[in-house]
Protein backbone atom coordinates (compact mmCIF):
# COMPACT_ATOMS: atom_id res chain seq x y z
CA UNK A 1 0.00 0.00 0.00
CA UNK A 2 1.32 3.49 -0.64
CA UNK A 3 -0.36 6.57 -1.12
CA UNK A 4 1.32 9.42 -3.04
CA UNK A 5 0.08 13.16 -3.37
CA UNK A 6 1.18 16.21 -5.45
CA UNK A 7 0.90 19.77 -4.92
CA UNK A 8 1.86 22.77 -6.86
CA UNK A 9 3.51 25.70 -5.01
CA UNK A 10 4.53 29.21 -5.59
CA UNK A 11 7.43 29.73 -3.34
CA UNK A 12 10.71 29.00 -4.34
CA UNK A 13 12.85 29.03 -1.68
CA UNK A 14 14.11 26.21 -0.36
CA UNK A 15 11.98 26.65 3.57
CA UNK A 16 8.82 27.34 1.65
CA UNK A 17 9.13 24.30 -0.55
CA UNK A 18 9.87 22.29 2.85
CA UNK A 19 6.69 23.84 4.40
CA UNK A 20 4.72 22.87 1.60
CA UNK A 21 5.56 19.40 1.48
CA UNK A 22 5.81 19.14 5.85
CA UNK A 23 2.03 20.78 5.26
CA UNK A 24 0.77 18.18 2.23
CA UNK A 25 1.92 15.34 4.36
CA UNK A 26 0.36 16.17 7.35
CA UNK A 27 -2.94 16.75 5.97
CA UNK A 28 -2.79 13.44 4.01
CA UNK A 29 -1.69 11.22 7.22
CA UNK A 30 -4.39 12.74 9.26
CA UNK A 31 -6.95 12.12 7.03
CA UNK A 32 -5.79 8.28 6.57
CA UNK A 33 -5.51 7.48 10.17
CA UNK A 34 -8.47 10.15 11.52
CA UNK A 35 -6.00 12.69 13.78
CA UNK A 36 -5.23 16.23 13.60
CA UNK A 37 -2.86 17.40 11.76
CA UNK A 38 -1.41 18.67 15.05
CA UNK A 39 -0.47 15.22 16.84
CA UNK A 40 1.97 14.91 13.74
CA UNK A 41 5.46 15.20 14.50
CA UNK A 42 7.96 14.93 11.45
CA UNK A 43 11.41 14.25 12.50
CA UNK A 44 14.74 13.24 10.63
CA UNK A 45 16.69 10.61 11.69
CA UNK A 46 20.50 10.87 11.30
CA UNK A 47 20.93 10.63 7.72
CA UNK A 48 18.36 13.09 6.69
CA UNK A 49 15.29 10.70 6.26
CA UNK A 50 12.18 11.69 7.40
CA UNK A 51 9.44 9.87 9.85
CA UNK A 52 6.78 10.29 12.46
CA UNK A 53 7.27 10.49 15.69
CA UNK A 54 4.75 8.60 17.49
CA UNK A 55 3.26 6.44 15.07
CA UNK A 56 4.94 3.29 13.96
CA UNK A 57 4.55 1.54 10.95
CA UNK A 58 3.78 3.84 8.50
CA UNK A 59 6.97 5.31 6.45
CA UNK A 60 7.24 8.63 4.91
CA UNK A 61 8.85 10.23 2.03
CA UNK A 62 8.92 13.85 1.04
CA UNK A 63 10.00 16.21 -2.54
CA UNK A 64 10.27 19.50 -3.72
CA UNK A 65 11.42 21.49 -6.71
CA UNK A 66 10.55 24.38 -7.86
CA UNK A 67 7.08 24.34 -8.21
CA UNK A 68 5.68 21.38 -6.73
CA UNK A 69 5.98 19.17 -3.82
CA UNK A 70 5.23 15.31 -3.59
CA UNK A 71 4.68 13.16 -0.34
CA UNK A 72 4.43 9.67 0.27
CA UNK A 73 3.62 7.33 2.91
CA UNK A 74 3.44 3.57 3.09
CA UNK A 75 3.26 0.44 5.61
CA UNK A 76 6.44 -0.57 4.09
CA UNK A 77 9.55 1.37 2.98
CA UNK A 78 9.48 3.68 0.45
CA UNK A 79 11.36 6.66 -1.30
CA UNK A 80 9.23 9.53 -3.79
CA UNK A 81 10.80 12.17 -5.86
CA UNK A 82 9.71 14.94 -8.46
CA UNK A 83 11.70 17.21 -10.88
CA UNK A 84 10.82 19.44 -13.23
CA UNK A 85 12.32 18.39 -16.62
CA UNK A 86 15.90 20.57 -17.75
CA UNK A 87 18.45 20.58 -19.57
CA UNK A 88 20.28 17.16 -19.58
CA UNK A 89 23.13 17.43 -17.38
CA UNK A 90 26.23 15.42 -18.90
CA UNK A 91 28.94 17.45 -16.47
CA UNK A 92 27.14 14.66 -13.86
CA UNK A 93 26.43 11.37 -15.63
CA UNK A 94 29.31 9.83 -14.61
CA UNK A 95 29.12 10.23 -11.07
CA UNK A 96 25.68 9.34 -10.91
CA UNK A 97 24.62 6.38 -13.52
CA UNK A 98 26.66 3.72 -14.97
CA UNK A 99 27.91 3.64 -19.00
CA UNK A 100 24.53 1.73 -19.88
CA UNK A 101 22.49 4.19 -17.90
CA UNK A 102 24.25 6.70 -20.34
CA UNK A 103 23.48 4.35 -23.04
CA UNK A 104 19.76 4.33 -22.50
CA UNK A 105 19.49 8.03 -21.95
CA UNK A 106 21.20 8.62 -25.72
CA UNK A 107 18.87 5.81 -27.23
CA UNK A 108 15.58 8.09 -25.92
CA UNK A 109 13.65 10.47 -27.98
CA UNK A 110 13.62 13.18 -24.69
CA UNK A 111 17.20 12.88 -23.74
CA UNK A 112 16.18 15.77 -21.16
CA UNK A 113 12.46 14.09 -19.69
CA UNK A 114 14.64 10.60 -19.65
CA UNK A 115 17.67 12.28 -17.61
CA UNK A 116 15.03 13.24 -14.83
CA UNK A 117 13.10 10.18 -14.93
CA UNK A 118 16.36 8.05 -14.06
CA UNK A 119 17.15 10.45 -11.47
CA UNK A 120 13.77 10.28 -9.88
CA UNK A 121 14.35 6.54 -9.86
CA UNK A 122 17.61 6.89 -8.12
CA UNK A 123 16.72 9.32 -5.78
CA UNK A 124 13.71 7.61 -4.80
CA UNK A 125 15.49 4.31 -4.34
CA UNK A 126 18.24 6.13 -2.01
CA UNK A 127 15.50 7.68 -0.07
CA UNK A 128 13.68 4.48 0.34
CA UNK A 129 16.82 2.58 1.78
CA UNK A 130 18.19 6.04 3.84
CA UNK A 131 21.59 6.61 2.58
CA UNK A 132 22.80 9.47 0.80
CA UNK A 133 22.64 10.31 -2.97
CA UNK A 134 26.10 11.07 -4.24
CA UNK A 135 27.99 8.06 -2.56
CA UNK A 136 25.39 5.47 -3.58
CA UNK A 137 23.88 6.51 -6.92
CA UNK A 138 25.48 3.56 -8.79
CA UNK A 139 24.30 1.40 -5.97
CA UNK A 140 20.84 0.49 -8.16
CA UNK A 141 21.25 0.13 -12.02
CA UNK A 142 17.98 0.79 -14.16
CA UNK A 143 17.53 -0.82 -17.27
CA UNK A 144 14.08 1.34 -18.41
CA UNK A 145 12.46 4.31 -17.80
CA UNK A 146 9.02 3.46 -18.05
CA UNK A 147 6.40 1.25 -16.49
CA UNK A 148 7.42 -1.20 -15.42
CA UNK A 149 10.54 -0.01 -14.39
CA UNK A 150 13.11 -3.08 -14.84
CA UNK A 151 15.90 -2.42 -11.90
CA UNK A 152 19.25 -4.35 -10.46
CA UNK A 153 17.37 -3.14 -7.19
CA UNK A 154 16.06 -6.37 -5.98
CA UNK A 155 13.33 -6.52 -3.45
CA UNK A 156 11.74 -2.90 -4.62
CA UNK A 157 8.84 -1.92 -6.56
CA UNK A 158 9.07 0.81 -8.73
CA UNK A 159 6.55 3.52 -10.91
CA UNK A 160 7.24 6.18 -12.56
CA UNK A 161 5.12 9.16 -14.26
CA UNK A 162 4.76 12.71 -14.91
CA UNK A 163 2.33 14.93 -13.22
CA UNK A 164 1.91 18.87 -14.56
CA UNK A 165 4.81 18.72 -16.12
CA UNK A 166 7.21 17.11 -13.88
CA UNK A 167 8.43 13.74 -13.91
CA UNK A 168 8.02 11.74 -10.73
CA UNK A 169 9.15 8.11 -9.32
CA UNK A 170 8.14 6.06 -6.10
CA UNK A 171 10.04 3.27 -5.33
CA UNK A 172 8.45 1.07 -2.17
CA UNK A 173 10.10 -2.34 -0.77
CA UNK A 174 8.56 -5.29 -1.81
CA UNK A 175 7.78 -7.77 1.00
CA UNK A 176 4.92 -9.41 -0.69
Amino acid sequence: MNKVFFAKTKGESYSLQSSAAHSLLKKSISSYINCSENEITILKDEKGKPYLKDIQDLYISISHTKGAVMVGFSDHPLGVDIEGVKMRRKSVEKRVFTKDESTLLDASKDENAAFFTLWTLKESYLKAIGTGFCDNAKEAEFYSLSNPVKSGADGFVFETGEWEGFVFSVCEKNDY
